[in-house]
C-alpha cells in the first residue's frame, strides 16, 4: 500500500510541476495601432476628392446601395408568409434574407417594404 501511495504522490507532484512549467501560452506580437503617427493617412486624405456640398442629394454610392438592398428586400417580401401588409414591415425585419451590409443600411435608414416596390 505504501508503494502505491508513494507512486501516486510522485505522479501528482510530477504532473503539478509539468503544469506549472508549461504556464500560459505566449501570444504573438501585434503592432501597436495607437502608436502610428498617421502620416500615410494624411497623404491619402489630401489626394482624395472633396465631398459633395451639403445641399446636394445623397451620394451616388448610397443610391446604388439603396437600390441593391431594396432588391433584396423585395425578394424577401416575396417569401414572407406572415400576411402583414408591406407598408407595415420594415425591411430590417428580413434578417435571414439580407446581407449584413443591407441589414446595416436598413437599420441606419429605416425603410418599409412597400417603399422598395
Amino acid at each position: 500500500m505504501k508503494k502505491v501511495s508513494s507512486a501516486l504522490v510522485g505522479l501528482f507532484v510530477t504532473s503539478a510541476l509539468l503544469v506549472a512549467a508549461c504556464g500560459q501560452p505566449k501570444q504573438a506580437e501585434v503592432p501597436d495601432a495607437l502608436g502610428d503617427t498617421g502620416a500615410a493617412d494624411m497623404a491619402s486624405e489630401e489626394a482624395a476628392p472633396k465631398p459633395a456640398e451639403e445641399g446636394d442629394a445623397k451620394p451616388e454610392g448610397e443610391a446604388d446601395m439603396k437600390q441593391k438592398c431594396c432588391t433584396s428586400c423585395k425578394e424577401a417580401l416575396a417569401t414572407d408568409r406572415s400576411g402583414t401588409p408591406p407598408d407595415q414591415i420594415p425591411c430590417a425585419d428580413f434578417t435571414a434574407a439580407l446581407s449584413p451590409w443591407c441589414l446595416e443600411y436598413f437599420r441606419a435608414n429605416p425603410t418599409k417594404a412597400s417603399e422598395c416596390q
